[in-house]
């Protein structure tokens, strides 16, 4: 089962951990997997290249993790939070299709 953590700060997203294998098929071949991956890279490049908002960035095999800077303004934590919500968004509906395959958390820091 993947994984999606959800970092949020006085409620606002400011980060995300999406950890474990849909486990729907071959290594390599699994088609949930690439799809998950294929969003949160999406999100983390829409935070860092198209915002430009500076984020701690961890790729792994099986896990990744994105996490605002400290200093982030509330203008690039908005930003952030639209570009996250819209990641969990379409993460969501995988999960539709896929209902045993995702789960979400949240986590207040």
């Amino acid at each position: 089962m993947i994984t999606v953590t959800v970092t949020r700060e006085n409620g606002n997203p400011v980060g995300f951990r999406v950890s474990g294998h849909a486990n729907m098929g071959e290594y390599g071949e699994d088609l949930v997997c690439a799809a998950v991956s294929a969003i949160v890279q999406t999100a983390i490049l829409g935070i860092t290249e198209v915002c430009h908002i500076s984020a701690g960035v961890s790729i792994d095999e099986g896990k990744t993790t994105c996490i605002l800077s400290k200093d982030a303004s509330a203008d690039e934590i908005q930003s952030a939070g639209i570009v996250i919500n819209t990641m969990i968004a379409g993460l969501r509906s995988i999960r539709q299709s896929y209902p045993k395959t995702l789960k979400f958390l949240n986590k207040e820091v």
